[in-house]
């Protein structure tokens, strides 16, 4: 009969590859809840919410759609995941829940998908992302501000391409990226105590960001429309007036004046792309304090904060513009971005509207460099989840043993963070030479994963019933809350599964590489079948028995 065998220092023997992670419990509720709102990102999703949602669909209602989906999010799958970590705080989260609750191999399939798309897209993208869409809008507003092109020849210099070492390519992006990149990663290497002090002082400068836009639209939301004259007189653009006809003559129907539940419904994926994402926390649960405590309030409190500054931007926006100007202006710049006539590829999110209300350099520079900030800061967390999923498939021998190790001086996993820096490199470099991201397989790749932690969270009580009641086994009449809670989570991930694979019109918008997007998603979990085969045949014919782990929780 094989059994499992580990040989770690000391030469102990047990199920798993040691008895000990290595990583230290120092992750406080503060930094857990603001890991979290930093994976949600109010800022970079409202711009998306405005620019996008109302032009899709004009009849729905923004401010109920957050609503909505703020609670759903928060009590259906964050509960779940808050109940997990609570009952299990482990290194690599919801590869843990779904293979100790559900099935191992389940478990394993969600957590290398996960895996793959943090290390070959998301670090990548958020570095792409925010030198080619937050930096060009922070730079070129400075620039229209105060008049001096310097700011805006910098922001057209660093999305242009020009020719070094005989190739043509964005070279500005690929540099500032890659160093962006090895930062964080020298960040997280050399001591995640060190990281979180960081997260504190960025967030709050981040954070600042967003608090001066509200405080600029309660005050002066009423000179927008003067404001974005004064602009487009000196940048030769679209005057605020003739937003609106010009949108319509280009194809828009502007909204009916009623109320559309089920168009409003549809624009919850855009909801989703904020509320969706507060789990982070869970992924590295061994390092959280009295997490039992803390993960509920970092992961379902994070929700509500966050969507409650979501709707309280969009009770605040649409208040100074009206929902016929922001669907407009929104369906122009998707659609007919020459009819604006704004200077370079300048983008008019929110960010930018709000930064018009401005011309104090230090004021654009905050809202400026807060917003680039809000792009960038995915990178770490993006990151410290996919080195964690690859500690925990170590510990369990999924993987080779080194990509578990820790180092004893600084405590991190020093070779995960290292192959996750490289793979984020090659991500960066796929997209300035395709620079075309598509969101709809990563997307559809979270939701997925999601819907089974959703499953794994209904059968929970059942299958680890001794575990469940560890952190409390609540009750709602009688019935467990977790299984209630994943029951709702199955239908409401089940339903945005059907709307993005389905709706034309948020298909499209998801998917500018559909194609290869969905080849991606698709190839990912083929690979995985083939390496965790293999790994299991492996280590069979070392003797060593993988079911074994899967029936006890990994170490801390």
């Amino acid at each position: 009969m094989s059994t499992a065998v580990s040989v770690g220092k000391g030469g102990t023997t047990g199920v798993f590859l040691r008895k000990a992670t290595g990583l230290v419990r120092e992750v406080s509720l503060i930094d857990a809840l603001i890991m979290n709102t930093l994976g949600m990102n109010v800022a970079v999703g409202a711009v998306f919410l405005f620019l996008q949602a109302p032009a899709n669909f004009p009849d729905g209602n923004m401010l109920v759609a957050v609503i909505i989906g703020t609670l759903l999010m928060a009590f259906t799958l964050l509960w779940v995941y808050s109940e997990f970590a609570a009952a299990m705080p482990r290194s690599g989260g919801d590869y843990v829940f779904v293979s100790r609750a559900l099935h191992p191999f389940l478990g394993w399939l969600l957590s290398w998908s996960q895996g793959l798309w943090l290390i070959f897209f998301w670090i990548g993208f958020n570095a792409w992302f925010a030198l080619t869409f937050a930096v060009p809008v922070a730079l070129s507003t400075v620039s229209v501000a105060t008049g001096q092109d310097v700011w805006m020849n910098g922001a057209n210099a660093l999305i242009s391409s020009f020719s070094f070492l005989g190739i043509t390519t964005n070279w500005y992006v690929l540099l500032f990226g890659t160093a962006i990149n090895v930062a964080f990663g020298a960040l997280l290497l050399f001591g995640n105590r060190s990281y979180w002090r960081v997260q504190r002082w960025l967030f709050l400068f981040a954070g600042g960001s967003i608090l001066i836009a509200v405080l600029l639209l309660i005050f002066r939301g009423s000179d927008i429309p003067s404001a974005w004259n004064a602009f487009a007189g000196k940048a030769g653009g679209l005057a605020f007036d003739k937003v609106i006809p010009t949108a319509k003559s280009a194809g828009y129907t502007l909204p009916s004046g009623g109320f559309n539940f089920g168009q409003t419904l549809l624009m919850l994926p855009w909801v989703f792309f904020v509320v969706g994402y507060a789990q982070g926390s869970a992924q590295i649960g061994g390092e959280v304090k009295r997490a039992a405590r803390t993960q509920r309030i970092a992961m379902v409190g994070g929700v509500l904060i966050n969507g409650a500054v979501l709707a309280l931007l969009v009770i605040l926006f649409t208040s100074a513009l009206g929902v016929n100007w922001i669907g407009s202006l929104g369906y122009l710049a998707n659609n007919a971005p020459a009819k604006l006539g704004l200077p370079g590829t300048l983008t008019p999110g929110f960010n930018f509207v709000v930064s018009l209300l401005t011309q104090n350099v230090v004021i654009l520079l905050i809202i400026g460099i807060g917003f680039v900030l809000w792009a960038l800061l995915g990178t770490p967390l993006s990151e410290l989840q996919a080195t964690r999923y690859m500690l925990a498939w170590a510990l369990d021998r999924t993987v080779p043993k080194k990509l578990g190790d820790v180092s004893e001086r600084f405590h991190t996993p020093v070779t995960g963070i290292v192959l996750a820096t490289i793979t984020g490199e090659i991500a960066l470099i796929a997209l300035v030479v395709n620079s075309q991201a598509s969101l709809l397989g990563a997307l559809l790749a979270q939701i997925a994963a999601f819907i089974l932690v959703s499953i794994a969270g209904i059968v929970f009580p059942y299958r680890l019933k001794s575990v469940w009641q560890s952190a409390g086994g609540g009750r709602l009449f009688g019935v467990p809350t977790v299984t209630l809670a994943g029951i709702g989570g199955v239908l409401v991930l089940g339903a945005f599964a059907y709307e993005f694979l389905f709706n034309s019109v948020i298909n499209a918008t998801f998917a500018v590489t559909r194609q290869l997007s969905l080849e991606f998603m698709i190839g990912v979990p083929i690979i995985g079948i083939v390496w965790y085969a293999a790994a299991y045949f492996i280590n069979r014919s070392r003797g060593i028995d993988l079911s074994l782990a899967y029936k006890e929780l990994p170490p801390e």
